[in-house]
């Protein structure tokens, strides 16, 4: 077997010795193994520009260490994702890893599972395992979380999350999992119910987090003013991708008398940049006078319910922190907000100052206005038909496609550049 250990540590750590026993009992078995210490790697985080579907295909066009690590996973019978947890989460660098798996897939949708996911770029992609080093404060409930998370992400890297294990478990004992054939993947998560926020003393101000990683170029910080916008009262923003100031983020973060944290779904969670924020507010722990804290999360997905994963682990990170958590603002189809016209934007953005005028007014989220927002939440499954027929249309891939054409790049859509 060909074995990929993409190792998330960001310094060297318990975890370095255990994948090192990992890989020693694979090697001593015959298997050829490629361990990445992505630490060691010149990796840039993902901005979002989509250059690896329409400029690109396939790769990343900031040629980094990307193209080394989507090889070799793609090439891969087995990719093990390593790292240990940090605020409840894999550490930023997996994740900023796992953002630039992006070229592995197509932009175009079909239906699995009854949802909208995307397009399979090559005829096969690695089964695939999850090995976490727990945290002092890591409970049940966040590895349920990351694990309900990180399936998802398989599924949409056209795979399925085999087992998700933590250092407790004998070095031996998981090169035996990776080598052995399944008999019985992890469950996928099924639908998750939206979860409802505090009520708080209405307040005078909101401290706004673009999470975006286009910066103030985003869909999210249209979606963080329209809320602002019916609040009404003073706000300011701080955009998250500027990373040499996260110093003065967390600042901000602990100023604040409301906060509210906006970002798209990335490979069914945070983007990298937002993930190193949350890390970043770690010292904050245990502190008295932690602001409320609510959610933003828009994505390229129609259906709401792609968000509701990452939601749990939002409410849990309000809770980590000790912030009244305010309920999360989940939207699908986000992607082209800043380039539709008003009339196509008219009912969100009416919804999202309504949403902040009740907020002003009363401190908490009115739930029929959130659900009117996130709609749909899910296709109904009689719909599952059409929608199929609809993914086959020319109209259903015009968005990327009018810019592969622009790019010229039209022609090379379905490259595969890392077959071996």
């Amino acid at each position: 077997m060909k074995i990929t250990l993409l190792n998330g540590s960001p310094a060297e750590s318990t975890l370095d010795l255990f994948l090192l026993q990992v890989q020693a009992a694979l090697e001593d078995a015959g298997h050829r193994v490629t361990r990445l210490d992505l630490r060691d790697l010149p990796l840039r985080h993902c901005v979002g520009c989509w250059g690896c579907w329409v400029k690109t295909p396939g790769e990343c066009v900031a040629r980094d260490a990307s193209l080394e690590i989507d090889r070799a996973v793609i090439n891969s019978d087995f990719s093990l994702w390593a790292a240990p947890l940090k605020m409840g989460f894999p550490a930023a660098l997996l994740k900023m890893a796992l953002d630039k798996h992006l070229p592995l897939i197509h932009p175009y949708m079909v239906v699995d599972q009854g949802e909208a996911h995307h397009l399979k770029r090559y005829a096969r992609s690695p089964r695939l395992g999850l090995l976490l080093e727990k945290e002092p404060s890591t409970d049940e409930c966040d590895l349920q979380i990351v694990t309900a998370i990180c399936a998802r992400t398989a599924l949409n890297f056209k795979s399925r999350l085999e087992f998700s294990l933590t250092t407790e478990t004998p070095a031996d004992a998981i090169a035996a999992r990776i080598t052995a054939r399944p008999r019985r993947l992890l469950p996928l998560p099924g639908p998750l119910a939206a979860r409802e926020g505090t009520t708080v003393p209405p307040p005078g101000r909101l401290t706004l987090f673009n999470g975006s990683p286009r910066g103030q170029r985003g869909n999210t910080p249209i979606f963080l003013r329209e809320f602002a916008r019916g609040f009404g009262s003073e706000t300011e923003m701080h955009h998250l991708i500027q990373l040499k100031q996260t110093e003065r983020h967390v600042q901000a973060f602990a100023a604040a008398e409301c906060a509210w944290i906006g970002f798209p779904l990335y490979t069914d969670a945070m983007p990298g940049s937002v993930k190193q924020f949350f890390e970043a507010l770690e010292p904050l722990v245990g502190r008295k006078g932690n602001p409320p804290v609510g959610f933003v999360v828009q994505s390229g997905f129609p259906e709401g319910l792609h968000s509701r994963y990452v939601e749990r682990y939002l409410e849990k990170l309000a809770a980590r922190l000790g912030s009244p958590y305010l309920g999360t603002i989940v939207k699908g189809n986000g992607e082209g907000v800043r380039i539709m016209p008003p009339e196509m934007t008219r009912n969100l953005f009416e919804n999202l100052q309504a949403l902040g005028a009740g907020f002003a007014r009363e401190g908490r989220l009115a739930p029929g206005i959130l659900a009117q927002i996130a709609k749909p939440e899910r296709f109904p499954a009689i719909l599952g038909p059409f929608f199929r027929v609809f993914l086959r249309l020319p109209v259903a891939h015009s968005y990327f496609d009018n810019m592969l054409k622009r790019n010229g790049a039209y022609g090379r859509r379905f490259a595969r550049p890392f077959v071996e």
